[in-house]
C-alpha cells in the first residue's frame, strides 16, 4: 500500500511539472487598419477563421487596429476581433490616437479600457500599455506619470514564468522617453517587449531588452497582397516567433532565451537621445508637471495658464512660481484653454465646455455640449469660434450660449481656426479647407486637394490670411495659395516638404513654413506663383511634428519633435538653436516682454529668449 501511494505521489509530481513546461501558444497581431470597406476589412472574416482554428492560449492585438481612430471605424474592427474565440489582450497604437476624433474615449467605449490593460495566462504576465502620441503627430511616449505608475503597479504583481511587456511602438528611439520605460521593465525582469508599428517582422535589441515586432495583417509580396501574423510560442525559458499566412503552416523565423541573450545584444542599439543644450538662448524651465502636456503654454498678466493629461487646467503665477489655482476635469485636455477678458475658457472631452473666473478657477457658466473637443479654439470680438467632430460653433463668451452651429461632414477639425474680414476659414479630417460667414454661420465655399485620401486632409492647420489670400500645407506637402473671396486655386506646388507648421510674419506680407528636412522657407503672401525668398537649414534634419511657427520682435521660432526650438530673423539669418526636451512641442506663445514660452509632452514648459 505505500509503494502505491509513493507511486501515485510521482505520478502527481511528474503531471505538475508537466503542467509547468506546457508550452504557451500566442497568435500577434498587429496594423491591422481596418476601414469599413477597404481591402483589410474584408479579409479580416478569413483572419478570425485562421485564427480560431488553431489552439492559442492568448491573441495580443498591438495597436493599429484602424487608419483613423473613428468610431466607426473602431466599431468595425470591435465587430471583427470579438469573432474570435481565445482570450484577446488589446491595446491602441498611433493610428488611434493621433487622429482621432473622441480623444481616445472611443476606443474605451468598445473595449473597455484607455489601451491600459494586463493578462495573466499560463504562468506569464502580459502587461498592455500604449504609447500615443495622442491627437498630435509625433513620436511615441508613454511619458504621463499617472499611466508609468500604473505599469510598474502591474509589473510588481509579476508572472510565476514571466512578464511579457506589450506596446505597439518598438521601444527604440521612436519613443522619445524610451530609456525610463526600458529600465523600468527590466528593474522587475521582463522577458520581451511584443511590439508593431514596422509592419515587417524583426527582432530588435532596445538597451538590451529584446523587441519582437509582429508583421502587419497585410504586406506586399511583388504585385500581390500577403495577408498573415505572428506566433509566438513561449517553451522552456524561450520564447520561439513564427510568420503564420492564412491558410498555410507556421514558418519559423527564429528563437530567442527568455534570460539574456547574446544573438539580442549583437544587434544594433539605436544611440542614447542628444543632451538638453540651451544653445544660443537664454532659457527658465518654469513647469515640471508630473502629467503629460498637450496644449499650449501662454502667459497673460504674468500667469501662465496651460491643461494637462491628467484632467487639469493650471494657473501659475511666474513672478511668485507658485500655483494660483488648479481645475480637475474628468479626461485629459487636449484643447488649449482660451482668453477672453477676465475669462479662461476650456474645452472638454466629455464636460461640454466651461468658462473659468481666471483669478480663481471657478465656474462662470457651462455650456453642456456632448461631444468631444480636442481642436482648438480662437476668441473673435468675445466670440469663441472652435469645432469638434462634424461641426463648428460660435459662442458667446458673455454667457456661453451658442449662437449658432455649422454641420460640414462626419470628421473633426484639429488646428486652430482663422477670422479674417468677417470670414471663419478652418481645415477638417475630410479632406477639405471651409470659408464660413462669421455672423450667419453659412457656408462661403469649400476647398479639396482633390485627394480622397484623409490622411492627406488640412486637419490639423492654421489656414494663414492676408491681403485677400489664404495660405496652407497639409499632410500631402503641397504649399497652395488660395483666393479668400472666391476659394480658387491661385497656386499650388510641392517644391519642399511642407507639412502643417506655418507662421505668418509680423507684417502679414510673408508666409513661413517648417520642411520636414529641418528647414524654414519664406514666401511672399501675394506672389501670383510659387516664390521663395529665403530658405534657412537649422540643422536638425528630419522632422514631422505639427508646432506652429511663432513671430516676437523681428525672430521666427519653430520647434520640432525631439525638444529642439530653433529662431530665424525674418531676413533669414539663423540666430540659434537648443534642445529643451526629448518630444514634440506643441506651441510657442509670446508674451508682452516678447518672451517665448513653449510646452512640450513630457510635461515640461520653458521660457525663451535669443541671447543676441
Amino acid at each position: 500500500m505505500k509503494r502505491l501511494i509513493l507511486y501515485i505521489a510521482a505520478l502527481c509530481s511528474i503531471s505538475v511539472v508537466y503542467a509547468q513546461d506546457k508550452p504557451l501558444k500566442v497568435a500577434l497581431l498587429a496594423d491591422l487598419h481596418i476601414s469599413p470597406e477597404n481591402y483589410n476589412d474584408s479579409i479580416m472574416p478569413t483572419l478570425v477563421d485562421d485564427v480560431n482554428s488553431e489552439k492559442y492560449d492568448l491573441v495580443v492585438v498591438a495597436g493599429d487596429i484602424t487608419n483613423m481612430g473613428s468610431d466607426e471605424e473602431l466599431k468595425c474592427a470591435h465587430n471583427h476581433l470579438k469573432g474570435i474565440i481565445h482570450r484577446q489582450l488589446v491595446t491602441h497604437g498611433n493610428h488611434e490616437t493621433t487622429w482621432s476624433q473622441s480623444g481616445g474615449k472611443d476606443f474605451e467605449k468598445y473595449w473597455g479600457h484607455n489601451g491600459c490593460t494586463t493578462a495573466s495566462v499560463g504562468g506569464y504576465l502580459f502587461v498592455a500599455y500604449p504609447a500615443g502620441p495622442f491627437v498630435k503627430m509625433a513620436d511615441g511616449t508613454a511619458q504621463d506619470g499617472q499611466r508609468l505608475a500604473w505599469v510598474e503597479k502591474q509589473l510588481k504583481k509579476g508572472g510565476k514564468k514571466g512578464i511579457i511587456s506589450v506596446c505597439h511602438y518598438p521601444l527604440n528611439d521612436d519613443l522619445t522617453n524610451r530609456q525610463e520605460i526600458v529600465s523600468l521593465l527590466k528593474q522587475y525582469g521582463v522577458s520581451a517587449s511584443l511590439a508593431g508599428h514596422y509592419h515587417e517582422p524583426r527582432l530588435m535589441n532596445c538597451d538590451s531588452l529584446p523587441c519582437i515586432v509582429g508583421r502587419s495583417l497585410m504586406l506586399p509580396k511583388g504585385k500581390e497582397r500577403n495577408y498573415g501574423y505572428t506566433v509566438l510560442t513561449l517553451k522552456n525559458d524561450s520564447i520561439f516567433v513564427a510568420e503564420k499566412l492564412i491558410g498555410q503552416r507556421a514558418t519559423d523565423c527564429y528563437a530567442i532565451s527568455q534570460r539574456t541573450d547574446s544573438r539580442v545584444n549583437s544587434l544594433e542599439c539605436d544611440p542614447l537621445p542628444e543632451p538638453l543644450s540651451e544653445g544660443e538662448f537664454k532659457a527658465e524651465r518654469v513647469i515640471s508637471d508630473n502629467a503629460a502636456i498637450y496644449t499650449a503654454a501662454q502667459v497673460v498678466d504674468r500667469v501662465l495658464y496651460y491643461g494637462n493629461s491628467a484632467g487639469e487646467v493650471k494657473a501659475y503665477n511666474t513672478d511668485t512660481k507658485e500655483f494660483i489655482w488648479t481645475k480637475l476635469f474628468k479626461d485629459p485636455i487636449y484643447s488649449t484653454p482660451v482668453i477672453d477678458g477676465s475669462l479662461i475658457i476650456v474645452a472638454t472631452l466629455s464636460q461640454g465646455i466651461v468658462a473659468l473666473n481666471r483669478e480663481n478657477g471657478r465656474v462662470v457658466w457651462r455650456n453642456n455640449d456632448s461631444n468631444s473637443y480636442i481642436g482648438n479654439g480662437i476668441v473673435e470680438d468675445h466670440y469663441l469660434y472652435i469645432g469638434t467632430q462634424g461641426v463648428m460653433r460660435k459662442i458667446d463668451c458673455i454667457n456661453g450660449k451658442t449662437v449658432w452651429k455649422f454641420a460640414f461632414s462626419d470628421q473633426h477639425p484639429q488646428g486652430r481656426p482663422t477670422v479674417a474680414e468677417g470670414k471663419l476659414l478652418f481645415g477638417a479630417w475630410d479632406c477639405h479647407l471651409y470659408c464660413v460667414d462669421c455672423q450667419s454661420g453659412k457656408e462661403l465655399w469649400r476647398w479639396n486637394n482633390g485627394s480622397q485620401n484623409k490622411l492627406f486632409s488640412p486637419g490639423h492647420i492654421i489656414p494663414r490670411v492676408a491681403d485677400g489670400r489664404v495660405m496652407i500645407v497639409a499632410p500631402d506637402r503641397y504649399m497652395t495659395n488660395i483666393d479668400l473671396a472666391t476659394g480658387k486655386t491661385i497656386w499650388r506646388i510641392k517644391q519642399r516638404k511642407v507639412r502643417e507648421s506655418t507662421g505668418l510674419s509680423s507684417d502679414g506680407k510673408i508666409f513661413y513654413a517648417k520642411t520636414m528636412d529641418g528647414e524654414m522657407i519664406a514666401v511672399p503672401m501675394t506672389a501670383n506663383s510659387y516664390t521663395e525668398q529665403w530658405c534657412k537649414d537649422v540643422g536638425w534634419g528630419y522632422d514631422h511634428n505639427f508646432c506652429p511657427l511663432t513671430v516676437s520682435d523681428g525672430i521666427v521660432y519653430m520647434a520640432n519633435r525631439r525638444g529642439k526650438v530653433a529662431a530665424v530673423t525674418e531676413s533669414g539669418e539663423r540666430v540659434g538653436v537648443g534642445k529643451f526636451a526629448n518630444s514634440a512641442a506643441n506651441d510657442l506663445r509670446a508674451d508682452s516682454d516678447g518672451d517665448i514660452w513653449v510646452s512640450f509632452i513630457e510635461g515640461v514648459i520653458w521660457r525663451l529668449k535669443p541671447k543676441k
